[in-house]
């Protein structure tokens, strides 16, 4: 009965602090403006190798927040394992695919998925204003509208 006591015990002090292990151990966020001009201006320099862009305006242990231009091509379909991704259209119009399968998935990270064959998937439109949230594991993309550009920012929660 003893031991049977003592393991409970070492179980209320042990595990609260194997739930609050970091995952990369980010420090804390802190206030922080930025101004429109500087997001812009992150958006004119596409990735390497890339035709879009996005500017990341923190990296939290749980979340980040990031900010996107995607053009009318060159698109990745996109799937995360460990996030929900809740999207604001900012500006410009486009199509939103989504659900169903992406067939040339490569992992690019643990949980991480991309590919640019996407079969069994639905379409929205989506314009200013609209708001979108992704579930863990939906496989998605967004693209402009032809010959525009689309902003958008998405706040990614690790689940």
């Amino acid at each position: 009965m003893r031991i049977t006591l003592f393991a409970l015990a070492m179980s209320f002090t042990v595990l609260p602090a194997l739930a609050q292990t970091p995952l990369r151990g980010t420090p804390e966020d802190k206030f922080k403006f930025v101004p429109r001009q500087e997001i812009a201006k992150q958006l004119t320099k596409p990735w390497p190798g890339e035709v879009y862009a996005s500017a990341f305006m923190n990296d939290h242990e749980y979340f980040f927040v990031e900010f996107v231009k995607r053009l009318d091509h060159g698109n990745y379909i996109e799937q995360h394992t460990h996030y929900i991704d809740q999207t604001t259209i900012l500006s410009g119009e486009g199509v939103l695919t989504y659900g169903g399968k992406i067939e040339d998935r490569k992992e690019i990270a643990p949980g991480e998925y991309r590919g640019h064959k996407q079969s069994g998937a639905k379409t929205q439109i989506v314009r200013p204003g609209d708001f979108v949230l992704i579930e863990p594991g939906m496989p998605h993309h967004f693209d402009a509208a032809p010959g525009k550009e689309l902003i958008y920012v998405v706040y990614k929660h690790r689940v």
